[in-house]
């Protein structure tokens, strides 16, 4: 049986700056152990909510994975645009990994009634979001903030100071996840126009980040961001929510050496491998230790994922010249790239090669104990769906953007 509920937590305890914050709340609320079963003993304040079952959270197990697949078909009848959450084997695969962690919504009887999934990168200290789905049977009648609440809560207070950057894609079909990050202090950062495809109709995420204190605070970098002027206002909007302090405005002037780009497009290779679901990793490389490298997939054309490595500013236009030529040849609709917050002149061949900067994301990028700023640029093709639904929030970085 759930124990009745302890302490009442307002609405506006979770708003928070940071992780740390949320988190501060729920210490002598919540146990945060989501291996032998977390009970939410607590109720949400200040606002008019109809009660609502409050679910108990656990750890996925290698059996649950069958029953995981079923959220996933009941939810959207095969038509899941990433299809590594439609295959048993995978999902099993990230059910015993160490870089994923799966909750499990059950009621109070046992019964499973949803799903949420965390992606670990420790090297980055990255934690992705992803995946918070609730079975039909159960949509209303679970309580869907309470069950995000403590999903933070458990894998929050688990990884703190292993993870310090948690991020997550929201759809803008409609606000119900949008909501549920922000009420966890998980904030727009970045808008991803036609990045999915969602029950045949393309949609725009909102990406989301929530930070350890120390990763926006005590270690952030000391540099001082260089951005080119159409970067401006995204670098205006995040400062609005963390207080940024200086950056330096730059229009670079980009001068190549013409010939060295021809010879380097002599050394130029392109290595392509596809999965068991058909997703296809691309490399572009120069043969001399610089390269991009990105993710294509080929249910969505889009591409996302890329890293980069150059020494010459030749190389890098080369490659994203490249990485174009690849967007045209596969009519790829979304492709997004990030980069440097102290690069101008990276900044300005993007920009000049028709990326366009949508967000800028403060300490994004772990590097020798720092965390370093750094900016999306995307391009995507189509029309935007005019029904996007956005929260105030939302709304207010498309307006700076």
């Amino acid at each position: 049986m759930v124990s009745e509920f302890s302490k009442l937590i307002s609405f506006e305890e979770l708003y928070s700056e940071s992780t740390d914050h949320f988190l501060q709340p729920f210490q002598k609320v919540v146990k945060p152990d989501i291996h032998s079963g977390m009970e939410l003993n607590f109720e949400l304040h200040n606002k008019k909510r109809d009660k609502k079952i409050s679910p108990i959270l656990y750890l996925a197990k290698l059996s649950d994975a069958e029953e995981i697949l079923d959220i996933y078909n009941d939810i959207y009848q095969g038509t899941y645009p990433y299809k590594e959450m439609e295959c048993l084997e995978e999902i099993e695969k990230m059910i015993t990994s160490s870089n994923y962690r799966w909750l499990l919504f059950r009621t109070p009887h046992g019964k499973i009634a949803g799903c949420f999934t965390y992606q670990l990168d420790f090297e980055k200290k990255h934690g992705y979001m992803r995946g918070f789905n609730i079975k039909k049977k159960y949509q209303g009648k679970i309580d869907a903030v309470k069950a995000v609440i403590g999903s933070m809560i458990g894998i929050w207070n688990e990884y703190h100071g292993k993870i310090c950057i948690w991020y997550c894609e929201n759809r803008t079909a409609h606000t119900k996840s949008q909501y549920l990050s922000i009420v966890c202090g998980i904030k727009p950062i970045a808008i991803l126009p036609n990045k999915d495809i969602f029950f045949n109709e393309y949609e725009s995420d909102i990406l989301h980040v929530a930070y350890n204190i120390n990763a926006i605070g005590k270690f952030r970098s000391d540099l001082c961001p260089k951005i080119i002027p159409e970067v401006e206002k995204c670098f205006n909007y995040s400062d609005s929510l963390y207080n940024l302090g200086y950056n330096e405005i730059i229009t670079p002037n980009v001068l190549l050496n013409h010939k060295f780009i021809k010879d380097l497009e002599n050394n130029l290779t392109t290595k392509n491998s596809t999965d068991r679901l058909y997703y296809k990793i691309v490399r572009l490389d120069l043969n001399n230790g610089s390269y991009l490298k990105f993710l294509f997939n080929p249910q969505l054309l889009n591409i996302e994922k890329i890293e980069y490595k150059v020494s010459y500013l030749e190389e890098f236009y080369l490659l994203i010249q490249e990485l174009r030529n690849f967007i045209n040849k596969f009519d790829v609709r979304y492709c997004e790239i990030i980069t440097s917050a102290y690069n101008v002149h990276h900044q300005q061949i993007l920009s000049n090669l028709d990326f366009k900067p949508r967000g800028y994301i403060p300490s994004w990028n772990f590097n020798n104990g720092k965390f370093e700023d750094s900016i999306l640029f995307n391009c995507y093709k189509g029309s935007l769906n005019p029904n996007i639904k956005l929260l105030r929030q939302s709304s207010k970085l498309l307006s700076f953007i």
